[in-house]
């Protein structure tokens, strides 16, 4: 079975030529830089369906909501993706810093819970419906040194960008731009054909 830090020397070299990529150039983009984004696009399918379609990988997935909701639960829903997002970064920061340090390790698990007042969903004064707090249990198998370990645990915990978000308030912009359906309408039904326009000027 193929261990989590088998790649870890090959990791090494490409999280060290980042670091120096990052320190000498910290205002350029990714990958030349460190200023990075994330953007989504995401359309309603019907019955409470989501397909999304990430603009930087290229991958498209489908969020989905419970049944006892109104949904139909045939794909994870927003809140498990997005905790799910955050935890699944941690990992991969937690192997930067450990393959960066030295500190080896086969096999990594993390299991994530929250709570949360589901009231927003529907009710206008309800309480607010973030995330009341986040338990992360990790389990990792390893013969290092459990304060290697620990120390890798707090790197990753401080600079994991998914955490780091969870963890930090952040600003939400929001911009609506309505398309008037009735106009849409008339506008196909008046518009011009042209061979139904042009037979008259053929007839004559």
């Amino acid at each position: 079975m193929a261990k989590v830090c088998d790649c870890f020397p090959e990791l090494k070299e490409i999280t060290e030529a980042r670091e120096r990529r990052y320190r000498t150039h910290p205002e350029k983009e990714a990958p030349e830089g460190p200023q990075s984004f994330v953007e989504v696009k995401v359309t309603s399918i019907g019955q409470l369906n989501e397909l999304v379609e990430c603009k930087k990988s290229g991958y498209k997935f489908l969020i989905s909501e419970p049944a006892h909701v109104g949904g139909q639960n045939c794909a994870p829903t927003p809140l498990e993706f997005l905790l799910s997002g955050a935890i699944g970064c941690y990992a991969a920061v937690f192997a930067f810093y450990a393959a960066k340090l030295g500190v080896a390790y086969d096999t990594f698990e993390a299991v994530a819970r929250t709570e949360f007042d589901a009231r927003g969903h529907m009710i206008a004064e309800a309480p607010p419906s973030a995330f009341r707090k986040v338990t992360i249990n990790v389990q990792v198998r390893s013969d290092a040194p459990a304060e290697k370990l620990k120390e890798v645990e707090r790197l990753a915990l401080a600079g994991c960008p998914g955490l780091s978000t969870l963890r930090t308030p952040v600003a939400v912009e929001s911009e609506l731009v309505v398309i008037g359906t009735r106009a849409e309408k008339e506008s196909v039904s008046g518009a011009s054909h042209p061979l139904t326009d042009s037979a008259p000027a053929l007839a004559r």
